[in-house]
C-alpha cells in the first residue's frame, strides 16, 4: 500500500523547519499515507490529537485545500507553531517586518523578568530578547506577531544557557555560555525574511483545541472525524519527551495575550507534561483488554517501575476508546517501543490488537530507522548493561469495519 518511508535525507528546509520542536513527525511519511488515504475515498475531515508542530494538518492541508482540520495540543506552544502554519501571514508581512525593524532600532529593553531568568539566560542576551519582544508587541496585525512569535521561539532556546543535546532543562558549563557570540537580533531577523516564501497556503477551515486530550475527546460527538493520524507520546512526557519543559523558557517569553493560555501552565517547567497523557497516576487500569495486553511486560518489570508503566497505558486506552468513538474511517498512527527497566514494550504491537478489538482493522504497517535523534542510541543502564533508546518508528493504518 505505501512504499518506502525512510526518507533518510529529509532535511526541515520546508515549513516544518519554522520553529524548532522536539520529536516532530516526518513530513514526507504523512505526506504519502494522506495522499494514499485521500484518493482511496471521500475524506472531508482530518484530526490530529497530538497535533505538536501541525505536520500532519500542514500536510493534509497541502493536499486538500479545503479540508478541515481539527487539532488537540496541551502545550500552547505546540498551539501558536500550528496556528501559525496553517492560518499563514498577511499580504502586509512586508510592511510589518520593516516595522519591526524600526521597532528594534528605537524600543530600549524594559523591566519584564520572570522567575530564574538570570540562569537561563546571560544578562546581554536577556536586553537583546526583551527588545526583540517589545518590538513584536506593537505590531498591529495578531497573525503577523504570531509568526514572529514562532521564529523568536527558536532563538530563545538556541541562545539559552540549557544544552542543546537535550530537550530537558540542563544548564551548559559557565565555559560554553562564555563563549556564546550573541547574534540573537540578527538570526532573528534573518529567518523571519527567509520563512516568508515558505507561506504559500493557508486555512480559515481550522479548529485547534488548547486541552487535554482525554478532556477535549469526551465532547467530540461519535464518528465526528474521517481520518484521524497522530503520532501519541510512547510514554509519560517527563521519561520520554518532555515537550512542556522544552517550551516553557519560550513560553515565559511570549506576550500572554497572543497565546491560549490558562496559566498554571508555567507553574513550574514540569506543568505541561504532569498534565500530558500519563502524567499523573489515576490508579490501576480498569481495562480488562488493557490490562491482558500490558500483563506480560509487567510481569517482567520491577515493582519499582510498574507504576509509571500503568499510569500511561491507563490514560493510553481510555485514549484509544475515545479516538475509535470518533473516528468513522480511519486510523493512522506513528509510534515507537520504549523500554522500561531493561524490557522493551511493544507499543506498536499493543496499539494494533487494541484497535482491532474496536473494530479497526490493520490494513497496512511499516516501519522507518530514526536517523537523526537527539537522545543518545544508548541511553541509561540496568544491570550495568547499556539500554537501547528507541530507533525505530512505526506506522499503522487502521480501517473502521462497522
Amino acid at each position: 500500500m505505501i512504499g518506502d518511508i525512510s526518507f533518510r535525507d529529509y532535511k526541515k528546509n520546508d515549513i516544518h523547519g519554522l520553529a524548532l520542536y522536539p520529536a516532530t513527525m516526518v513530513a514526507p511519511v504523512q505526506n504519502i499515507i494522506l495522499q494514499e488515504l485521500l484518493k482511496t475515498e471521500q475524506i472531508s475531515s482530518v484530526f490530529d490529537p497530538f497535533h505538536g508542530s501541525g505536520t500532519a494538518l500542514y500536510e493534509a492541508l497541502e493536499l486538500s485545500p479545503d479540508i478541515k482540520l481539527i487539532g488537540c495540543d496541551i502545550n500552547p506552544l505546540a498551539h501558536l507553531i500550528t496556528l501559525v502554519k496553517l492560518q499563514g501571514i498577511t499580504k502586509n508581512i512586508t510592511k510589518d517586518i520593516l516595522e519591526l525593524k524600526g521597532n528594534l532600532n528605537t524600543v530600549e529593553a524594559d523591566d519584564f523578568s520572570f522567575p530564574n531568568m538570570n540562569k537561563w539566560f546571560r544578562p546581554d542576551i536577556t536586553e537583546s530578547i526583551k527588545k526583540v519582544r517589545q518590538s513584536i508587541i506593537l505590531i498591529k496585525s495578531k497573525k503577523n506577531r504570531l509568526y514572529f512569535w514562532s521564529i523568536l521561539s527558536t532563538f530563545i532556546r538556541k541562545y539559552s544557557n540549557t544544552r542543546s543535546s537535550t530537550y530537558k532543562l540542563h544548564s551548559k558549563d559557565t565555559e560554553a555560555i562564555e563563549r556564546m557570540k550573541n547574534t540573537l537580533i540578527n538570526d532573528f531577523l534573518s529567518s523571519v525574511e527567509d520563512n516568508v516564501s515558505k507561506f504559500t497556503i493557508s486555512s480559515s477551515n481550522i479548529k485547534l483545541y488548547k486541552n487535554d486530550v482525554l478532556n477535549q475527546l469526551t465532547k467530540f460527538k461519535e464518528k465526528t472525524v474521517d481520518l484521524s493520524i497522530s503520532s501519541p507520546p510512547y510514554g509519560d512526557n517527563a521519561t520520554t519527551v518532555p515537550y512542556g519543559q522544552f517550551s516553557s523558557l519560550a513560553l515565559h517569553w511570549i506576550d500572554k495575550k497572543d497565546l491560549v493560555f490558562d496559566g498554571w501552565e508555567l507553574d513550574n517547567y514540569s506543568s505541561i507534561d504532569r498534565r500530558s497523557l500519563g502524567g499523573n497516576y489515576k490508579g490501576l487500569i480498569d481495562n480488562e483488554k488493557g490490562n491482558l495486553l500490558i500483563k506480560p511486560y509487567l510481569e517482567k518489570i520491577s515493582t519499582s517501575k510498574q507504576k509509571k508503566v500503568i499510569c500511561f497505558f491507563k490514560d493510553y486506552f481510555i485514549f484509544l476508546d475515545e479516538l475509535c468513538r470518533v473516528t468513522n474511517k480511519y486510523i493512522v498512527l506513528t509510534l515507537g517501543n520504549r523500554t522500561v527497566d531493561g524490557i522493551n514494550i511493544n507499543l506498536t504491537s499493543i496499539t494494533q490488537e487494541y484497535l482491532e478489538y474496536k473494530n479497526f482493522k490493520n490494513i497496512h504497517k511499516s516501519n522507518r530507522d530514526i536517523p537523526n535523534k537527539r537522545i543518545p542510541r544508548l541511553t541509561s543502564k540496568v544491570n550495568n548493561k547499556s539500554v537501547l533508546s528507541m530507533n525505530k518508528e512505526y506506522v499503522i493504518i487502521h480501517r473502521r469495519i462497522n
